[in-house]
């Protein structure tokens, strides 16, 4: 009865020897499962790894299209850029003539182009052919026409100056009213030798810079009528009295008689007249001096 569970447990431990026996082979069935399982995930992944490529690559042409499309755009819009389109553009590719007989007389041809803002800015640009007679004959002849006109300057000189006006729109007004004060002075008062009331008008006789005595007639409405009377060469006396002024300039005195006036005329080396002071007696025996250069003049009146 007591060697009964001694046997017990021998058999126990006879057991758990086997089982653990048994174990092991099992473990290793294990591991060789697992590398066959790797090997067979292999070929799994290597599809995956080519899909992975391929999309790659597409991937990469797509840029490699995309790179092309940018650098056609930009190219375009550089060329585009740099020629603008022309104004004017007349273009006959092919031109055939197979006989044409041409008599003229007096043939004018004329092309102009006229642009004008006021009194600011005045461009005239044209060609003018005239022929008196000519024959013409021509035959068989093959020609190209191309004819490109650009007119970027004169549009951008138009348009500065009608941006400068619609900023200052009263630049007009200050420009009729100074063109009218120059015309006024470089016309003809340059010096006044004498002035006559003959009812309600007033005559002025003035010497100009070209030394010309020019008459103008005052109305009771303001305006002026003038006109040359003579000059001083030969409506004036020469005194004699001669002065050299600085630069080369000499001063020559001259006698006005109808209006009782001396008149200093300087000339410059070239004979021209460059001054006119009108000298004249007051009544207390002295003189006045009325004394005009060629921009401006100073009036002054006889009585």
């Amino acid at each position: 009865m007591r060697s009964h569970p001694a046997v017990s447990w021998l058999c126990a431990f006879l057991l758990l020897t086997l089982s653990g026996a048994q174990s092991i082979p099992s473990t290793s069935e294990v591991s060789q499962t697992v590398p066959s399982t790797d090997s067979t995930a292999t070929p799994t992944s290597q599809p995956a790894t080519l899909s992975a490529g391929d999309s790659t690559s597409s991937s990469s042409e797509t840029t490699t299209s995309t790179s092309r499309g940018d650098s056609t755009t930009t190219s375009s819009g550089s060329s585009s850029s740099s020629t603008s389109p022309p104004d004017v553009y007349l273009q006959v590719p092919e031109l055939h003539v197979g006989r044409i007989e041409l008599d003229v007389d007096d043939l004018n041809a004329e092309l102009t182009l006229a642009a004008q803002i006021a009194s600011l800015v005045e461009i005239n640009a044209g060609v003018q052919v005239g022929i008196s007679k000519v024959n013409i004959t021509i035959a068989d002849v093959d020609a190209e026409l191309e004819l490109i006109v650009r007119l970027g300057n004169l549009v951008e000189i138009v348009n500065r100056t009608l941006e400068t006006l619609n900023l200052n729109p009263l630049l007009i007004n200050v420009i009729n009213e100074a063109t009218d004060l120059v015309d006024a002075v470089v016309g003809a008062v340059d010096g006044l030798l004498g002035s006559i009331v003959n009812g309600d008008s007033k005559i002025n006789f003035i010497i100009d810079n070209l030394g010309n005595i020019v008459q103008e007639v005052e109305g009771t409405a303001g305006s002026l009528l003038s006109s040359i009377v003579g000059n001083y060469e030969q409506n004036m006396t020469y005194t004699g009295a001669q002065e050299i002024l600085d630069g080369g300039l000499i001063q020559k005195t001259y006698s006005y008689s109808p209006l009782n006036a001396l008149v200093n005329i300087v000339f410059n080396s070239l004979g021209q007249v460059v001054q006119a002071v009108v000298v004249k007696k007051n009544g207390s025996g002295g003189t006045s001096t009325s004394s005009t250069a060629a921009p401006a003049s100073t009036v002054a009146s006889q009585r």
